[in-house]
C-alpha cells in the first residue's frame, strides 16, 4: 500500500485549515509590531502635565486571550488630587465597540462592551472585569476635570494631531466616533460630557493584571514608537468574553478627569467552531480514503 500520497493529501488539507486560521488573524489597524496592535497618542496633550499624559494603548490577540497595555504618566492607582471628590484621579474604563456605529448609538442600542481595570476609579460597577450591554457616564466633574471634550480641546490648545491616538487622529474624527456625524459637523457647539466610566452592564468575567515585565515577555514594545513612559501596565482576559465572530472594533478610554484619552482600532479574528475545523479535516480524510480505495480496487 502506498501511504505517501495519502499523507501528502492529508497534509494539504491541514495546510488549508492552517491558512484559513492565519487569514482570520490578520488585523486592519495601521501600527502593528511584534504581534501587537498600537495606538500611539500625542506626547504633549496631557492637560495638567506629564502625570496626566497617556502615550499609548496596545492590544494583542492569541488563540485564547486578549492582552491590553497602557503607557504614560498616570500610575494604575491614579494620582493624588485634592480637587477630586475622593482625592484621587486615575483611569476611566476601557470600552469596546464592535457595532460599526458611533459610540453613543452603540451604547443606546446595547452594543457596547466595557472593562473596569483600575480598582480605585469611580466606575459604577462593583468589581474589575469584562462587561456586556454597557452604558457609560461621565465622572469628570467629580475629578477636577472638564465638563466636555470641547472644553478640553479649547483649554491651552490641547487640540493636537493624534490627541486621541493615531487611529482617531483629529478632532473631527473623535467627535464623529464618540457622538455621531451630527455633532461632528458642529464641534464648536458641542458641550457633550465625556463618558468615561461604566454606569451599568452585565458582568462576563475577570481580568488578570500584568506589570511591565510580564507584558514585555509577551512581546510588548512601546519603545519601538518612542512611547515608553514611567508607567506601563496592562491586563489579559479570555478571548471567549468578546464576540465569537470577531470583526472590526474601536476601543478607547479617557482619564477620570478627561485630561487625556486614547483610542485604538483593530480587527478581532473569528473563533471557528470546533466542529467546523473537524468537518474540514474530515472532508480531507474522506477524499483521501476514497482515492486510496480506488487505487486498491485497480490493483
Amino acid at each position: 500500500m502506498n501511504t505517501n500520497k495519502v499523507s501528502k493529501f492529508i497534509g494539504s488539507a491541514v495546510v488549508a485549515v492552517s491558512l484559513i486560521s492565519m487569514l482570520g488573524q490578520q488585523a486592519n489597524a495601521g501600527q502593528l509590531h511584534n504581534g501587537w496592535n498600537y495606538g500611539i497618542d500625542s506626547f504633549s496633550d496631557g492637560s495638567g502635565g506629564a502625570k496626566y499624559d497617556i502615550k499609548g494603548l496596545a492590544m494583542k490577540e492569541t488563540a485564547d486571550s486578549i492582552f491590553v497595555a497602557l503607557t504614560g504618566g498616570t500610575p494604575l492607582e491614579g494620582n493624588k488630587d485634592t480637587g477630586a471628590v475622593d482625592n484621587n484621579v486615575g483611569f476611566g474604563d476601557l470600552f469596546f465597540n464592535f457595532s460599526g456605529k458611533d459610540f453613543t448609538t452603540a451604547m443606546n442600542d446595547g452594543d457596547l462592551f466595557g472593562i473596569r481595570f483600575a480598582e480605585t476609579n469611580d466606575s459604577q460597577v462593583s468589581r474589575t472585569g469584562v462587561y456586556q450591554n454597557v452604558t457609560a457616564m461621565s465622572v469628570t466633574q467629580d475629578n477636577d476635570g472638564y465638563g466636555s471634550l470641547k472644553q478640553y480641546y479649547n483649554h491651552s490648545k490641547f487640540d493636537k494631531i493624534n490627541t486621541q491616538g493615531t487611529d482617531l487622529p483629529n478632532k473631527a474624527d473623535v467627535y464623529d466616533y464618540l457622538y455621531g456625524s451630527t455633532i461632528a459637523q458642529k464641534p464648536t457647539k458641542n458641550n457633550t460630557p465625556i463618558l468615561n466610566v461604566i454606569q451599568s452592564g452585565r458582568f462576563l468575567g475577570d481580568i488578570d493584571l500584568l506589570d511591565g515585565t510580564q507584558l514585555s515577555n509577551a512581546g510588548l514594545d512601546f519603545s519601538h514608537f518612542e512611547a515608553n513612559d514611567s508607567h506601563t501596565y496592562g491586563f489579559r482576559f479570555d478571548r471567549a468574553l468578546l464576540p465569537r465572530n470577531g470583526g472590526s472594533f474601536v476601543s478607547h478610554l479617557f482619564l477620570e478627569c478627561g485630561n487625556d484619552g486614547v483610542a485604538l482600532k483593530g480587527d478581532l479574528k473569528s473563533v471557528p467552531e470546533p466542529s467546523g475545523l473537524a468537518g474540514i479535516a474530515g472532508i480531507g480524510l474522506t477524499f483521501a480514503g476514497m482515492a486510496l480505495r480506488r487505487r486498491q480496487s485497480r490493483g
